[in-house]
């Protein structure tokens, strides 16, 4: 890559990816299982498939362990799919590859990542030292990177690769950055112990 070249990108576009990203379900951050729960409890008619352990313990290839949401078997299709991806999807996936979650909030007429767990809305960015990096350049090593059997995750998902035509990934992103911006504590509502109708009530558009 030439010096000063930018990460450009193509954006998200779960639909063409079949949400890739969600191949493995989302790790938690401290309050969003909860939040999770509530939502579900509450609402039970909007997820009518769901497993009952919709929220389980998982470990990530490097060994690190945590609380994430459960998958379910997936074929996907897409001609570049990583082999050392497992051929499973997030239970909050839906069969046209958006998000059970964010479609009720949505429905609500709230922000439509109030109920998303964070490292979903955020994807393919991350943040460092309490600012938002973009996707590795070409030649820069995966985040995620363990070792030779499992290589790395964003960098193998379409949102989070170089694409030489595509935008500057300030502008693909916006919608995040700004999102990002105007939240004073991560998760957005999750660890703040508000009850589920004063969240709802507060995260009105």
């Amino acid at each position: 890559m030439e010096k000063g070249a930018q990460m450009m990108v193509k954006g998200c576009d779960p639909g063409g990816c079949q949400a890739l990203c969600c191949y493995d379900g989302v790790y938690l951050l401290p309050g969003e299982a909860e939040l999770i729960r509530a939502v579900v409890q509450r609402y039970p008619e909007h997820f009518p498939n769901l497993p009952e352990d919709f929220i389980v313990n998982g470990a990530w290839p490097d060994g690190t362990e945590g609380v994430k949401t459960a998958t379910r078997p997936f074929a996907f299709s897409t001609d570049d799919f990583p082999l050392h991806f497992n051929q499973t999807k997030c239970v909050f996936a839906t069969a046209d590859h958006m998000c059970l979650l964010q479609a009720l909030a949505v429905e609500f007429g709230v922000h439509k990542w109030t109920f998303k767990p964070t490292a979903c809305w955020l994807f393919p960015l991350t943040i460092e030292e309490g600012e938002l990096a973009p996707p590795p350049m070409p030649g820069e090593p995966d985040p995620d990177y363990v070792d030779a059997s499992y290589p790395g995750y964003v960098t193998f998902v379409p949102c989070g690769k170089f694409t030489p035509g595509g935008e500057p990934w300030q502008e693909a992103f916006a919608e995040e950055i700004a999102f990002f911006e105007t939240v004073d504590q991560l998760p957005l509502w999750a660890n703040r112990g508000l009850p589920l109708e004063e969240i709802i009530e507060r995260a009105k558009l």
